[in-house]
């Protein structure tokens, strides 16, 4: 890692310093039943790859942290100024960055990082007209939960019950021997068959919903088995720039076949120069301040 944190924190503030801020959203496939869009980096430049890197850092850090702001604080300092935490203040820190960053195991890393790129693109999109975000959580504290990959509810204007929910399996593609399509139609596949125990999976006893909010959600595995408009599926590959395909998610109601009303699928691609040594470098950023 030849960029500092400093001078990538630096970048990425100069032109706004969100995710979205370095990318590019491109609406595909819109023919299609499953619909989808491409994200892909932008600028050519070691420094804007720096700046997107440090970005997903800073976040999952900031995620990670969650009350704790002390943590966040000590690590974010000892980052941008290049000099590691120790003793006490660096076992503090390091209880929230060892259960993800401490194996350096590339896979889980690649992986997780993978969901944040979902999760950031999701979080800063536009608002739709008619629709708002009312719930979306970022992803698992650890990279082997077995429970839901991405989950966001939206509420709908003029409508019962008021509420849509959408369920997400996210992928990696790292150019092996499949292809992006046989990892697209896993996704699916695993959506088919095990979505309605990820849903059971879900707990909202802890969190601040409105009392609408609050009913809608004491029946997401309900909606979701009995195939209802109000439940969603998407799937999120991402995977480096130059195995982007031309095409993607055309065959998906193919492999996901319960759910057939308007909009029940949706496709999500984060494209990004080397997305393994992206998520070393965010690794990496993660690392420079302990």
């Amino acid at each position: 890692m030849q960029i500092s944190a400093r001078q990538a924190s630096e970048r990425a503030e100069s032109v706004g310093g969100r995710l979205r801020d370095l990318t590019l959203r491109e609406p595909r496939g819109r023919g299609q039943v499953c619909t989808w869009d491409l994200v892909v980096t932008v600028g050519q430049e070691a420094e804007d790859r720096a700046a997107a890197a440090w970005v997903v850092a800073d976040e999952i850090m900031l995620s990670r942290t969650d009350s704790e702001t002390e943590a966040y604080d000590l690590w974010r300092e000892a980052a941008l100024s290049g000099e590691k935490l120790v003793d006490v203040d660096r076992e503090y820190v390091l209880s929230f960055a060892a259960p993800v960053f401490e194996a350096n195991d590339a896979t889980g890393v690649t992986g997780y990082v993978g969901e944040w790129l979902w999760y950031l693109s999701t979080r800063d999109l536009d608002p739709e007209p008619g629709r708002s975000v009312e719930f979306l959580d970022p992803p698992s504290s650890t990279v082997s939960d077995s429970g839901p990959d991405g989950f966001i509810i939206h509420r709908v204007e003029g409508g019962a019950p008021g509420f849509v929910y959408r369920l997400w399996e996210m992928k990696k593609f790292t150019g092996t021997a499949s292809q992006p399509s046989d990892i697209i139609r896993g996704a699916w596949q695993q959506l088919n068959s095990n979505g309605a125990k990820y849903l059971s999976q879900m707990s909202f006893g802890g969190r601040l919903l409105a009392a609408d909010t609050r009913v809608f959600v004491k029946t997401l595995t309900k909606q979701w088995v009995r195939s209802m408009g109000t439940a969603n599926a998407g799937v999120s590959l991402a995977l480096n720039a130059a195995d982007t395909p031309e095409t993607a998610f055309e065959r998906s109601h193919h492999h996901f076949t319960t759910h057939k009303h308007a909009g029940a699928l949706q496709g999500l691609m984060v494209a990004v120069d080397d997305l393994e040594g992206f998520a070393k470098n965010v690794r990496e950023y993660v690392w420079s301040g302990l």
